[in-house]
């Protein structure tokens, strides 16, 4: 479960659903949204392609990118008390010992409340181009100067031979009714795509 951790931690830091398509992600449908697509840099040739929808106003950060945290979009004209909300993806690789898909989703839920204290939390399966993904909300406590804030994430677990990448798309606000942000990040959680390597 150390893989998984990592990703959570990274999360910390940073303080629906796809395809209804069962192919292979080869052959596999994505969901189509209607705002710009950004394609993530990929770290190795073995990497699934990550892209991620960007609505207008959301902008590029860099301030959390990692080895875990692959690409951070911000809001500024969302910013309310001094909070910015913002959409974070991460990426991990995790061995196949760690079990099947379904309980690589299941551990990052029960670490999410072990570990973060989110509260409030619900699941709902989900497939993301193909892949096997789960749908979460939860309340994030408050951090320090960073707080309680409404989050929305999608996990999708990708299969490589004998190797799973577990990715997660997350984003976060103290305010979940501004219609804008409600349209935004359900356009960026949407249209979220995991694709095979070129």
């Amino acid at each position: 479960m150390r893989q998984v951790s990592a990703v959570l931690a990274a999360l910390a830091v940073v303080a629906v659903a796809g395809c209804s398509d069962d192919a292979k992600p080869v052959a596999a449908k994505c969901d189509e949204v209607s705002v710009p697509m950004i394609d993530i840099p990929t770290r190795t040739d073995q990497e699934p392609r990550l892209r991620l929808p960007q609505p207008k106003g959301w902008e590029r950060t860099t301030k959390l990118d990692s080895e875990t945290i692959r690409f951070a979009l911000r809001s500024e004209g969302l910013t309310v008390e001094g909070f910015t909300p913002n959409a974070v993806v991460t990426l991990q690789k995790v061995g196949t010992d760690v079990g099947k898909p379904q309980k690589i989703l299941d551990a990052q839920d029960q670490q999410l409340v072990a570990r973060l204290k989110v509260k409030d939390l619900k699941s709902t399966p989900a497939t993301v181009c193909g892949s096997l993904a789960q749908s979460t909300t939860y309340t994030a406590p408050a951090v320090g100067k960073i707080p309680a804030r409404s989050a929305s994430a999608l996990a999708v677990v990708y299969q490589a031979g004998d190797v799973n990448y577990v990715t997660t798309v997350t984003v976060q606000t103290i305010k979940p009714d501004n219609p804008t942000y409600s349209a935004d990040s359900a356009a960026i959680l949407k249209g979220f795509q995991i694709l095979p390597p070129k």
